[in-house]
């Protein structure tokens, strides 16, 4: 993926990669009044991938396991292993607890991305936004995705959440997209390339004609 001309990959678990970076940024699953299991499962799942990765940095987006974690005591000394091995970000539009370990903000730039919770009121380029736990549905089935256009992009929540999210059909997703945008859907351990017009859902194109097109991903049959 090319975000702002910074190259990004896309992880199986839903966590995002920038390699120049070092970087992994997360998208926070959890939810208010989640059980300590899926809280203990979701610390599992990201030792996981930094174990897989490697990185210098992690950056967390969402407010809802340090909230979770510092209210209760819930896993918290497994958090704290997992944060004290690299350098640790909590992006936020809310108060992280401040018996947690690692740096606060709400938002973090870097290496030509901005990353936040919610999207600016502007169309910042290299924006990365959570919250919003997009979904889309390709051939009947629906799955967690990626959503970019090459300006912004929009994070699924990390791990598999039975409730769903955020449809990228809807005017909360479509809102923030001036431009076509492409979803890169996470299916049971593969990640599928879609543009916009081949998900169900999606409203015929009104002119142009057949043969192959070309995507931020490459190209794709029509």
């Amino acid at each position: 993926m090319l975000l702002n001309l910074v190259h990004l990959l896309p992880d199986p678990s839903g966590a995002l990669i920038c390699p120049k970076e070092r970087l992994v940024a997360i998208a926070d699953p959890c939810r208010d009044g989640d059980k300590p299991k899926t809280i203990g499962d979701v610390i599992k799942q990201v030792a996981t991938v930094l174990r897989q990765r490697r990185p210098a940095r992690v950056v967390w987006m969402g407010h809802a396991l340090p909230t979770l974690v510092g209210a209760t005591g819930t896993h918290k000394d497994d958090l704290i292993r997992l944060i004290d091995t690299t350098e640790w970000w909590w992006i936020s539009d809310r108060t992280v607890p401040a018996d947690l370990p690692g740096q606060a903000g709400t938002e973090l730039k870097v290496g030509g991305l901005t990353l936040r919770v919610g999207p600016t009121s502007g169309r910042l380029p290299g924006e990365v936004n959570a919250g919003l736990s997009p979904q889309a549905s390709y051939d009947g089935a629906t799955y967690p995705c990626y959503v970019l256009d090459g300006r912004r992009l929009i994070l699924p929540a990390f791990g598999p959440r039975p409730d769903g999210g955020c449809d990228v059909m809807s005017p909360p997703i479509q809102s923030l997209f001036r431009r076509p945008f492409q979803v890169l859907m996470l299916a049971g351990g593969r990640i599928l390339t879609r543009p916009r017009p081949r998900l169900d859902g999606a409203k015929p194109a009104t002119s142009g004609g057949g043969g192959r097109r070309l995507s931020l991903f490459g190209e794709t049959e029509p």
